[in-house]
């Protein structure tokens, strides 16, 4: 039978007469119950045009993160949408009551994130170009971001570094035993220099200082110049007293540089903070003028700073930049300075496709357990790039490269915990080491890594100190044709035992392996090549196994123990040194293959060499020796080291293939 479309619809009569009595007469409250649900459970949106007075609709967006993140508080769904453009004055906590969130960039469209403000007002000052720093902000920063690009400091010298005149003669006793003197706060906050570098011009309210060490640097401020005396008190203590290890790391030990002098103003691109007058003076390219430039100060030292104790946090597709950090001595890896992002004791945080750019400190810095870090890149950085602490962390296919803007003992990645990952990465354009430190029972594989240790010594490609289970495999680690510097690309370091690496390529880094008081360290199946001279160096360790091992360079020489004792006395060394008094170096050599006319052993025994020997070839009956060559064909399967598919481009760039 035909239904009359014209008569009304009764289903809605069935429906209700269905229902129960007590859902009848409450269906109006039962409507807005489900109406408020459905609402509770949306997006929150932001905008740039937004208020934060609004709700946080698509229609009706709030203005600012940090209000999106208070809006979702109660939810049972926690999603928030940064819409396109740009936000500045940005710093965003989120805490426990906030787990579970997802905050994203709206899809496809350039989200940028400053941490700073726009300066306006530029006035011509000759050459230069000047502007006054607002009243309500801190004049401890700096870093500058001109048309978003960070803007290099004014210093001296020029280039290079000024010699000082201060000593330290005191020994190192490893990183177990510290100095065999404890410096005093006077050893630390004192710099004699020569008085044809600096003079009464300095400024102690602007200068700032980086004093090189050995595998880091110390930043301070200056509290006092002694022009009489010719000497510099630091306004912070440095970690080491300036001076130190120069009986083994030669000049840089005697090295410094001024910050922030108007004396330093030398080239169009720098700038320096004027304090006493509230102004920033920057020196524009030629392209530039005061109408054609955004310029922006950090005045925020965290964007987002994910408390202790949340969880299930994921932050995706945006640009982070312009993040603050207050002066401090940084410490090695620059561990002691602070990131645009801070995640304390969290557990499954994602980050996901982020840009971190142009911050004075690290890009990240996170600690906790079930962290996933994918897709990023972190770039222009004062300090390092991404430092984690934890269990199960998993860092893959991000770029890490141009760090240590401000401090030269930065690295690409610093972690620790256990059972972590890093892989798929690409590393380069570093001033120390690209990976340092990854945790107990954790692996860094399929990595490419390049350009890097441009500035300190001591340090590698990949370094672990107290690695334990600890894997380095598949790696690529390139220098160029012609290096002259000593890269130690895989490196294992004291307290270092059952470690392996395997499957791994050394290009032109001179010494490709070094292992410092490590124990039952295997080391298979790699590529090691060099033009000229390749060392293969192990001090102080013991009990370690080479089989399938491909060298190929001019000449190779080995150094390390045998076992052999030398004439000094056990009782004569430190308590550190005596641990290693019966190092034996290596114990088993097999399946190698030799690319070289020459192979030798320096035979050390704690640091002093015994005798230079023909390497020892009773260890390896079965490795092969050939002539060198010239045309060592790279294996296939490196071609997929890092995340961009470009290995040899790289390559090719780097050794003129």
């Amino acid at each position: 039978m035909k239904t009359n479309p014209a008569q009304p619809d009764n289903s809605y009569h069935l429906l209700y007469s269905r229902l129960p009595f007590f859902v009848k007469i409450n269906l109006p409250l039962v409507l807005i119950i489900l109406l408020i649900a459905s609402c509770t459970n949306s997006s929150v949106y932001v905008s740039p045009t937004g208020n934060d007075t609004c709700g946080g609709t698509k229609s009706e967006a709030v203005a600012t993160l940090q209000r999106a993140v208070e809006l979702t508080r109660g939810r049972e769904k926690k999603k928030i949408i940064v819409g396109e453009g740009n936000y500045y004055n940005v710093s965003v906590k989120i805490s426990k009551e906030d787990s579970g969130i997802l905050i994203a960039g709206q899809p496809g469209k350039s989200v940028k994130l400053y941490g700073g403000i726009p300066l306006r007002g530029w006035q011509t000052a000759g050459e230069w170009l000047e502007t006054e720093i607002p009243e309500d902000v801190s004049l401890d920063f700096r870093i500058l971001t001109i048309n978003d690009t960070l803007r290099d400091r004014a210093r001296l010298p020029e280039k290079g570094a000024f010699n000082h005149r201060n000593e330290w003669p005191h020994q190192w006793q490893s990183s177990q035993g510290g100095w065999s003197q404890t410096p005093t706060e006077e050893d630390l906050t004192t710099l004699y220099y020569n008085p044809d570098d600096l003079g009464p011009w300095l400024n102690p309210a602007n200068a700032e200082l980086t004093v090189f060490h050995a595998w880091d640097d110390s930043y301070a401020g200056v509290a006092a110049n002694d022009t009489v005396n010719h000497r510099l008190t630091f306004s912070n203590k440095t970690t080491h007293p300036p001076g130190a290890y120069a009986s083994w790391a030669g000049e840089k030990t005697h090295q410094y540089i001024v910050w922030n002098i108007r004396e330093g103003m030398t080239r169009p691109g720098q700038w320096y903070l004027d304090r006493p007058n509230r102004k920033i003076v920057y020196w524009p390219l030629p392209h530039e003028s005061a109408e054609k430039i955004t310029a922006v100060i950090p005045v925020q030292t965290h964007l987002l700073h994910i408390e202790n104790g949340t969880s299930g946090i994921t932050v995706e597709n945006l640009l982070l930049s312009c993040a603050g950090a207050p002066i401090i001595n940084p410490g090695y890896g620059t561990y002691a300075v602070t990131g645009a992002i801070v995640a304390d004791k969290v557990e499954n945080l994602v980050l996901r496709n982020l840009q971190i750019k142009n911050v004075a400190g690290w890009a990240a810095k996170i600690d906790g357990e079930n962290i996933t870090v994918e897709d990023c890149g972190f770039s222009y950085t004062g300090a390092g790039g991404l430092s984690y602490r934890g269990k199960n962390i998993e860092i893959s296919r991000c770029g890490l490269h141009d760090m240590g803007k401000l401090y030269f003992g930065a690295v690409g990645i610093m972690g620790g915990g256990e059972n972590n990952r890093v892989a798929g990465c690409e590393l380069y354009n570093l001033p120390y080491c690209a990976i340092n430190g990854l945790g107990k029972k954790s692996v860094a594989e399929n990595n490419l890594i390049y350009n890097f240790k441009q500035m300190m010594v001591d340090g590698g490609a990949i370094y672990c100190y107290g690695g334990d289970s600890t894997i380095y495999r598949n790696n690529a680690v390139l220098a160029g044709s012609g290096n002259t510097t000593e890269k130690w690309s895989y490196y294992f370091d004291e307290l270092s035992e059952n470690c392996i690496m395997e499957n791994n390529l050394a290009v032109n880094t001179i010494v490709p392996m070094h292992h410092h008081m490590a124990n039952g360290i295997t080391i298979r199946n790699n590529l090691f090549i060099d033009e000229g001279h390749q060392k293969i160096s192990y001090p102080l360790s013991s009990n370690l196994e080479f089989m399938g091992n491909t060298f190929v360079a001019g000449e190779i020489l080995f150094s390390g123990p045998n076992g052999e004792k030398g004439a000094i006395a056990k009782e004569s060394l430190n308590p550190v040194f005596q641990k290693y008094f019966n190092c034996n170096g290596i114990t088993e050599f097999t399946n190698n293959r030799f690319y070289t006319n020459t192979v030798r052993q320096d035979v050390l025994h704690v640091y002093n060499n015994i005798k230079n020997q023909e390497f020892d070839k009773g260890k390896q009956a079965d490795n092969l020796i050939e002539g060198t060559t010239t045309d060592m064909k790279i294996p296939d399967h490196f071609k997929q080291t890092g995340y961009r598919n470009n290995f040899e481009q790289v390559y090719n760039s780097l050794t003129g293939k």
